[in-house]
């Protein structure tokens, strides 16, 4: 029996990956108390992806959905939100990086803006408050991508490369990995692949690296980026995901 049903919508295999991930350290993989489905929605087709974890009957029911397209994620899901109303859904998310080819025409300066930030999220919650399903439904960005969350929990680059410490990535790149990332880079996931690049390898946002990635968060890596103060936009992410 459902406690909740929730769907999520994202726009991309960062955060496919991050938010399947994220919910069975979160339950500790236990079937009983989380069922995922996860989905590729492509012209409006639902195609399953091979990650399915628990059932549709676990207390905790999420169904991951990858639209693909950072601009279509907003749309899918208002699209979609009478037909899981009425499939049973409390709940429907969106998330999608803040940055985007909509942001650099906003700023010009390439740099993080924060009215340019609430000027989408305003834009955005417009849209949600018109629609007839808006108590279910809430949108949220990563700020400004969902490698700034994983920057967040930066201890984990020892575990790529032990050589990959605070002290040694400001003295090759002028970063100090231990900022809050949110307010510190305009594009995160540029930054993890210059980090990447110190111990000869690459990150792209490919399914195989964040998956890589997120294989070796623990809960307790979540738990003290959510106490922290550092990602404020994880923290409100993750309260409106797991209801906690």
């Amino acid at each position: 029996m459902n406690k909740r049903k929730v769907a999520v919508f994202v726009e991309g295999q960062a955060e496919y990956v991050f938010v399947r991930d994220f919910l069975c350290r979160w339950y500790d993989y236990d079937s009983t108390l989380l069922g995922i489905e996860c989905f590729s929605l492509r012209s409006d087709l639902y195609n399953s992806e091979p990650y399915p974890f628990g059932d549709r009957k676990s207390v905790n029911y999420y169904q991951i959905v990858n639209v693909g397209n950072d601009r279509s994620v907003l749309s899918k899901m208002l699209k979609e939100a009478p037909r899981l109303q009425n499939v049973g859904f409390h709940q429907i998310i969106g998330l999608s990086d803040m940055y985007s080819d909509l942001y650099h025409v906003q700023t010009k300066e390439r740099c993080i803006d924060v009215a340019v930030n609430q000027k989408l999220i305003d834009e955005c919650q417009n849209s949600l408050n018109a629609s007839s399903q808006r108590d279910l439904l809430s949108y949220h960005f990563a700020i400004m991508e969902v490698e700034a969350w994983i920057l967040g929990m930066y201890q984990f680059l020892q575990q790529i490369d032990s050589s990959l410490t605070p002290q040694f990535i400001m003295s090759r790149l002028q970063i100090d990995i231990t900022a809050d990332p949110e307010i510190s880079f305009y594009h995160p996931a540029k930054v993890l692949d210059e980090i990447y690049r110190l111990a000869g390898r690459q990150y792209g946002k490919h399914l195989n690296e964040i998956a890589s990635i997120t294989s070796q968060f623990s809960k307790d890596d979540y738990a003290r980026l959510l106490a922290s103060g550092h990602c404020k936009s994880f923290n409100e992410f993750i309260k409106d995901l797991v209801a906690e």
